[in-house]
């Protein structure tokens, strides 16, 4: 993976503690290889338009497109056939969490319009005439856009599905009485842990370690339907530990013991996490 700076012509620059923001012009069909930057970013297209590939994705981005990029995430573009400008903003995770108590969202997000362009509309402006309160309308303006970002759903944006995600549920399904760890998983779909972690909970409501443990007891729920079969047994075939393991975790999901489901025929089903 090639890490780098920003491409492009860039036209100026302006700096914050723990923020660079940058206007930056691109020539028609220009292609930016598949690259990666160090640091956090945020692209506004403001004029033209460009397709960008990124977790095996097509996104063909407009003006007023928002497209906000994790660390180290590889993406390419190419611009489109008139020239484009995007207003580039850097945000370096360590200073945004020390300086400002900040987090950037973990996941590729793809936003068309709406109160994020609205907002980075504004900071544009302000970085582009500067006066004595510029410094602190732009900070100001940085946490307005992370908060937006960080609670945007779908109704208002595409929160990019990328498409490992149903390798990891595929990978659960196989292997869910396994002692399975975020790392291994990470390895077999290539991401990092921090990532399909944060995924995996936004697409589903709850975390992996949560469906593998829904997936035991639902299994153990079925194989309870064998009186022979004890609950030492069972639990032990589900991938628990012991049986006191196995009963905390089957009650917290039916809401009963599994010697009390079995004396009820099962009438009951695993119920959802709850998150």
């Amino acid at each position: 993976m090639t890490i780098t700076g920003v491409q492009g012509t860039i036209v100026r620059s302006g700096r914050e503690p723990g923020i660079v923001c940058h206007e930056v012009l691109y020539d028609s069909g220009q292609t930016l290889e598949a690259h990666a930057h160090a640091s956090a970013f945020i692209a506004f297209a403001m004029n033209g338009r460009y397709r960008e590939s990124a977790c095996g994705l097509q996104l063909d981005c407009l003006p007023r497109s928002v497209v906000f990029h994790p660390p180290g995430e590889e993406h390419a573009i190419v611009a489109g056939d008139a020239s484009l400008r995007c207003f580039i903003v850097e945000l370096d995770a360590h200073e945004m969490r020390r300086r400002y108590d900040a987090a950037a969202p973990a996941t590729l997000l793809k936003i068309d319009g709406g109160p994020m362009a609205a907002v980075l509309t504004t900071l544009y402006g302000e970085f582009r005439h500067t006066d004595a309160c510029s410094s602190l309308a732009i900070q100001g303006l940085i946490l307005q856009l992370l908060a937006g970002l960080s609670r945007t759903d779908c109704s208002d944006g595409e929160r990019v599905r990328e498409p490992w995600v149903d390798r990891v549920t595929e990978i659960l399904s196989n292997q869910f009485r396994s002692r399975l760890t975020l790392e291994e998983i990470a390895a077999e779909v290539g991401a990092s842990p921090a990532r399909v972690s944060a995924v995996f909970r936004r697409v589903y409501h709850r975390s992996i370690a949560e469906e593998q443990r829904r997936l035991r007891v639902e299994f153990a729920s079925e194989r309870l339907r064998d009186r022979d079969a004890s609950l030492a047994d069972i639990a032990l075939e589900a991938g628990f530990s012991d049986q006191p393991h196995f009963s905390r975790a089957f009650k917290q999901l039916t809401g009963m013991t599994p010697a009390r489901f079995r004396d009820s025929g099962g009438r009951r089903g695993v119920r959802p996490v709850r998150t």
